[in-house]
């Protein structure tokens, strides 16, 4: 005779985009006794299913999905206060240095490594239920913190300093802890429990971004560079962080480092002319990559003629910057005719643009012209 399946009230939500994974995952917790077993494709509907009000125990989702992978879904789940203490299981192909770091700076309760068998699953799933009735004291010391740290920041202090002595090789705490020094506004204090988060674990992001705001709060911008950096190593698809740190890399001498930060950013804007504008205007004043900037200035300039004057302005100025001033010149007389459909303070920066233009290629009495239409439109 067959053993006895035993039933077990856990309620699980299986994240996979791979279809035969997500129904074999989906068929073993079944087969194991989890009658509760919900599946889906990506972490967008993993959230709409929690959002929908469905309770869930404990999230095993894999890594790679269309829509919003594991980890993207873990840090969406760790910043919901109806969330954040939900089990979850990274499921990955093998084991990494960045994928250990990941799981623990995003706060994941474990990781299986393909392929795993039932009892693997199984047994994860055991310890991840009896560590949430029976916390360790670590985990009952930051959880106490986290719980009093917006209403008593002095007694979360107390908590986590608690905690990082509990235990003081575990990232997790040190960055705790400097989040509540922070609000007790010791800052220089914050600073060191970061970078003991991050010296644990040199992938630790949250630390790294509280000490990037500290740097730029502060003005320390060698600092900001080496902590932007890092975290640029550590997620090098962050296109707010390339944006950041490819200026900086370029007024460094960097050229490498920047065009990288620059070809990032603008990849995933170009076909966004105000995006693509506004990224182009941070990047202009490089001369190493003034050739790019122009070409693709002028590549989006005569659309946003059309559709959006206030870009098309935008392009015009680094049009200009790049040498482009007929080119800007054209566009900008085809944004005043219809100047009436436009706001006042934009047709003042365009006849001043154009006033800049013609002092440029020496047409002095063109430039006084549009000078003394925009002071008239400033008085009126």
């Amino acid at each position: 005779m067959g053993e006895d399946i035993v039933t077990k009230p856990v309620r699980v939500l299986v994240v996979f985009g791979d279809s035969q994974l997500r129904r074999t995952v989906k068929a073993t917790l079944r087969h194991l006794g989890y009658e509760r077993v919900h599946a889906v494709e990506n972490g967008v509907e993993a959230l709409q299913w929690i959002e929908s009000g469905e309770r869930v125990d404990v999230v095993v989702t894999s890594l790679q999905m269309t829509r919003m992978d594991g980890f993207e879904l873990l840090e969406r789940l760790r910043s919901q206060p109806a969330t954040k203490q939900v089990p979850v299981i990274l499921v990955a192909g093998k084991a990494t240095e960045q994928l250990v770091a990941q799981a623990i700076e995003t706060d994941a309760d474990g990781y299986l490594l393909m392929p795993f068998t039932p009892a693997d699953l199984d047994r994860r799933i055991e310890e991840l239920m009896e560590l949430r009735t029976k916390p360790s004291l670590y985990q009952q010391l930051l959880l106490s913190g986290q719980a009093t740290l917006e209403t008593a920041p002095q007694e979360a202090l107390m908590w986590f300093r608690e905690a990082v002595s509990e235990n003081p090789s575990n990232p997790i705490g040190h960055y705790w802890l400097g989040l509540a020094l922070e609000k007790a506004g010791s800052e220089e204090e914050a600073e060191e429990a970061y970078q003991q988060a991050v010296a644990l674990n040199p992938l630790h992001v949250k630390s790294m971004e509280r000490l990037k705001e500290l740097y730029r709060k502060s003005g320390r911008t060698e600092d900001l560079y080496e902590i932007l950096s890092r975290l640029f190593s550590a997620r090098p698809n962050r296109r707010d962080i390339a944006l950041e740190l490819g200026p900086l890399a370029m007024e460094r001498g960097d050229v490498d480092m920047g065009t990288k930060c620059f070809e990032l950013v603008v990849g995933s804007v170009r076909h966004n002319p105000k995006a693509l504008a506004t990224v182009l205007a941070r990047f202009v004043r490089f001369v190493p990559l003034r050739a790019d900037v122009a070409r693709m200035a002028a590549s989006a300039f005569p659309e946003a003629v059309e559709k959006d004057p206030e870009t098309a302005y935008l392009l015009a100025r680094i049009l200009l910057t790049c040498g482009y001033a007929p080119q800007a010149r054209d566009g900008l007389v085809k944004l005043l005719r219809r100047s009436k459909a436009l706001e006042k303070p934009l047709v003042v920066n365009i006849h001043l643009l154009l006033a800049q233009i013609y002092e440029k290629v020496g047409i002095d009495r063109l430039a006084k012209e549009h000078r003394e239409t925009a002071k008239l439109l400033q008085r009126s």
